[in-house]
């Protein structure tokens, strides 16, 4: 009977996971057959890997486990009405919005629209054994893609008050786009807004609950009620806000950049049971400026630190063109390595 439970315990444990059964298992807090993972690149450089390769070299080539994918919400558009010009040898941006209160001037997009989703659909049929990551912008990113950070915190002490009117129409009508896109057979509800420096948050706690984590509380259950996670995506040093995820029933963070004084230590002692990782690697530094051993010593390090117990999915921010592929190569190779 003893040899029986155990031959069935090892089939299991060395069965090969598909990508989607494999982040599957982290964010059920289950070990997978080996260590998930995802990177980018700056834009040039994946094209060049592309001709190289072939068409979307990180999967077809090396095999990623989670797809990015984007919903077609208008207003969300980084750039849409920006324009640039030179001021004094220097290059000046100019944002749609002089101010908050020509927000209401914008139309709500029509999140019914199944064009809205087209792009998720099509990735699922064409992924269908990856994970989709799907990607909403923040109420808040989307201001501030609107007005400016400049604009905004002027706005923030002259019409705060139409501040929160815009963060909460921006989300009713973010959270009306949850269902759609778990209808999608999506994974997990990626939500971005960068709120952080490499030097800490960006405002003050009361003002980080007040206009970006209110506004996406009730996106965030809609999204747990359609079975999905929720994982965010900020910048910079993330380590005093950390339990504002934790409150807001955030499953996950991205990216936790090392060179923004993180610790994977204290990440993983203090919040290692409450959130997931999805993220890690550094690309700013070991991943473009070491040796392979240094990167492969690196992604040891990162998995042995924050991803023995199953709550990671390694991933990068963009990775910069002077990478020597040999680099590149040895993070991949290593990550391979890390198995459970």
């Amino acid at each position: 009977m003893f040899f029986v439970l155990f031959f069935v315990f090892f089939v299991v444990k060395s069965q090969k996971m598909n990508s989607r059964e494999r982040v599957h298992a982290i964010l059920n807090n289950q070990k997978p057959d080996r260590l998930p993972f995802n990177f980018w690149m700056d834009r040039p450089l994946m094209a060049e890997l592309d001709k190289k390769f072939g068409p979307n070299f990180r999967v077809n080539h090396y095999g990623v486990d989670v797809i990015e994918t984007f919903p077609n919400i208008p207003f969300t558009s980084e750039h849409t009405g920006n324009t640039t010009y030179e001021v004094d040898g220097k290059i000046v941006v100019k944002h749609p919005l002089d101010s908050v209160v020509q927000f209401n001037d914008i139309p709500s997009p029509d999140v019914n629209d199944p064009k809205c989703y087209t792009g998720i659909r099509a990735d699922r049929a064409k992924y269908p054994d990856k994970a989709l990551f799907a990607l909403m912008i923040t109420p808040l990113e989307i201001l501030f893609n609107k007005l400016g950070m400049e604009q905004f915190f002027l706005d923030i002490a002259d019409h705060d008050t139409l501040i929160d009117s815009a963060t909460e129409r921006i989300s009713d009508v973010l959270v009306k786009a949850v269902d759609p896109i778990a209808d999608c057979d999506v994974d997990v509800l990626y939500l971005a807004g960068d709120i952080c420096s490499t030097q800490g948050e960006m405002m003050s706690m009361d003002m980080l609950r007040r206009f970006c984590f209110d506004p996406i509380k009730e996106i965030i259950d809609r999204a747990h009620e359609r079975g999905l996670k929720v994982f965010y995506h900020t910048d910079g040093h993330v380590m005093n806000i950390l339990p504002l995820f934790v409150d807001y029933g955030v499953d996950g963070i991205n990216p936790l950049q090392l060179s923004a004084n993180n610790s994977y230590e204290k990440f993983a002692s203090e919040y290692g049971n409450k959130l997931m990782l999805y993220g890690g690697i550094d690309n700013c530094n070991i991943i473009p400026n070491g040796t392979p051993d240094d990167v492969r010593k690196h992604i040891r390090h990162l998995f042995s630190t924050v991803g023995k117990n199953g709550r990671l999915i390694a991933s990068s921010h963009d990775i910069p063109f002077y990478v020597p592929m040999e680099n590149l190569e040895t993070m991949i190779d290593e990550i391979k390595k890390c198995t459970y």
